[in-house]
C-alpha cells in the first residue's frame, strides 16, 4: 500500500515540478561592441565591459558580498553609498550581483550583458541579442529586454 502511494504521489509531483521551472524567467545575452554615445542598463546578474569616458554605477544592495571592480579610472567620485562615478580612458569594469544599475557615457564602449533587465541605446555602436548577428543601436530610446 506504501508503495503504491508513493508511487502515486510522484506521479502527481513531478510534471508541476517540471511546469514551475518552465515558467522561471530565462537570462539572456547582449554584447555591446565599438559603441559611442550612451548605454544605461537596469538588470539582475552580470556585466563586463570597457570604455574611454565614463560610468556610473548604482548598487541596489551595497552591503552584499558582490562588489564592482573597475580597474582604469582616472577619477572616481562617490556621489552616496549606492553610487560611484568613475572617469578615465580605458576603464574596465565588472559588476555582478541581485540589482544594479549602470549609465555609461563615452566612446569606444564594448560590454556584456548577461542575466535579466533592460538596455537602453543612444548613440551608434552594433549590438547582438543573445547570439544574433549584430545589428547597429536602435535611432529610439526603446528599451531592449534582455531575459524573459
Amino acid at each position: 500500500m506504501r508503495k503504491t502511494v508513493l508511487i502515486l504521489l510522484l506521479a502527481l509531483l513531478i510534471p508541476a515540478a517540471a511546469q514551475s521551472q518552465s515558467r522561471a524567467p530565462q537570462n539572456g545575452t547582449l554584447s555591446i561592441r565599438e559603441g559611442r554615445g550612451i548605454v544605461q542598463v537596469d538588470a539582475r546578474g552580470s556585466m563586463t565591459g570597457r570604455v574611454n569616458g565614463k560610468i556610473t554605477i548604482t548598487d541596489t544592495k551595497p552591503y552584499d558580498s558582490k562588489r564592482p571592480v573597475v580597474y582604469g579610472a582616472a577619477k572616481t567620485t562617490y556621489r552616496n553609498v549606492k553610487t560611484t562615478v568613475y572617469q578615465g580612458k580605458d576603464i574596465h569594469f565588472r559588476i555582478a550581483g541581485y540589482g544594479w544599475r549602470v549609465a555609461i557615457a563615452g566612446s569606444g564602449i564594448d560590454a556584456s550583458v548577461s542575466g535579466r533587465g533592460a538596455v537602453v541605446l543612444r548613440g551608434i555602436g552594433t549590438y547582438s541579442q543573445d547570439g544574433s548577428e549584430p545589428a547597429p543601436w536602435p535611432t529610439d530610446d526603446e528599451p531592449i529586454s534582455v531575459g524573459g
